[in-house]
């Protein structure tokens, strides 16, 4: 795992004094104020200063702050809950597969162990399919959907996959409501389980990812945007980028109106979540990535260390408070 000061790049002043700026540009109170408060936050609670931001701490008393998940209270639950020894099932995006086929709406197949046979049968009536390795250490970081037509040259293309020790899975045919969001890119749903010492599964939240300037991702690290969605899985808060530092009710590639929308089989994307929750209850602590297709949700993947930050974002939250209580209230169960 890498350290507080890894993850927050303290060494950048500069992203630091920008966040700053824009604290001040809404609370009115001094620049150098806010940066000491920062940097004590950084060192004292292991807050960086973007979550500052993001959480507002400039306005809320310690009792307030101390209601957030923190780095170090986020590594509690990722260490308690999850059992190390049972982290690579989910790291191998191979072994995830096969643990949760039944969840994932899709074929897939493993061209390690395939003949050629296999894979000419697995394109049989297929026009696409997406290859990725199956872990970080493989693959040479190749994600992409290859198309398939008369004229594609199967064998060239086994031999390409098995030489780069990848595996295919069918390609996500999105919902055309959640194609709305943003067309170039599959539109996830991350909800967050935990398993109480019952074995019942509990969502702790769900946030909607959205692709901008015609990504063909909607991670938030690559420019995407977010927001919580309600009980019914309807945004109804602004939402945020970390790169432009700024909230948007509107799309901004698109213009579409963002507030309103309403994620379609919400309720049964809970439900599937907390189902495969169930699965390998070594694993507690799930931040699930959920597609949603014309047909219902199916899972994409599962991260046993799910971000902290943008669940309690004031920006798209509009809280004062965080969600420490709510883990402890499942976990004292």
């Amino acid at each position: 795992m890498s350290s507080i000061f890894d993850r927050f790049e303290l060494s950048s002043f500069k992203r630091m004094y920008e966040n700053a700026r824009a604290v001040h540009d809404y609370s009115g109170k001094n620049t150098l104020l806010i940066l000491l408060d920062m940097a004590s936050c950084i060192l004292n609670d292991h807050i960086g200063y973007m979550e500052y931001n993001l959480f507002r701490f400039v306005d809320k008393p310690k009792d307030k702050r101390k209601t957030y998940v923190t780095f170090d209270y986020s590594q509690y639950l990722f260490k308690t809950l999850n059992d190390k020894d049972y982290l690579p099932l989910f790291n191998d995006k191979l072994q995830f597969n096969k643990i949760f086929k039944d969840y994932l709406g899709r074929e897939f197949l493993d061209i390690s162990e395939a003949e050629y046979e296999d894979f000419v049968k697995f394109c049989e009536n297929k026009k696409r399919f997406f290859a990725k390795p199956a872990d970080s250490c493989s693959g040479k970081g190749i994600y992409r959907n290859f198309d398939i037509n008369e004229d594609t040259d199967l064998q060239e293309l086994f031999d390409y996959l098995k030489e780069n020790k990848l595996f295919v899975e069918d390609s996500i045919e999105q919902h055309e409501e959640m194609k709305k969001l943003n067309p170039t890119s599959i539109n996830t749903v991350r909800v967050v389980t935990v398993l109480d010492k019952h074995n019942e599964a509990h969502v702790m939240y769900t946030l909607q990812r959205i692709g901008i300037n015609n990504m063909s991702v909607d991670n938030v690290g690559s420019g995407g945007i977010y927001t919580v969605l309600s009980d019914e899985g309807q945004i109804i808060n602004p939402c945020w980028s970390d790169k432009t530092i700024t909230t948007y009710t509107k799309h901004p590639t698109t213009g579409m109106d963002l507030i309103g929308f309403t994620v379609p089989y919400y309720k049964e994307a809970l439900e599937l979540c907390k189902k495969a929750a169930k699965v390998e209850p070594h694993i507690r602590y799930v931040g699930w990535d959920i597609a949603i297709s014309d047909k219902g949700p199916v899972i994409v993947e599962g991260n046993p260390l799910p971000g902290y930050d943008m669940p309690q974002n004031y920006f798209v939250t509009l809280k004062d408070t965080g969600l420490k209580p709510d883990f402890e209230r499942v976990l004292n169960k």
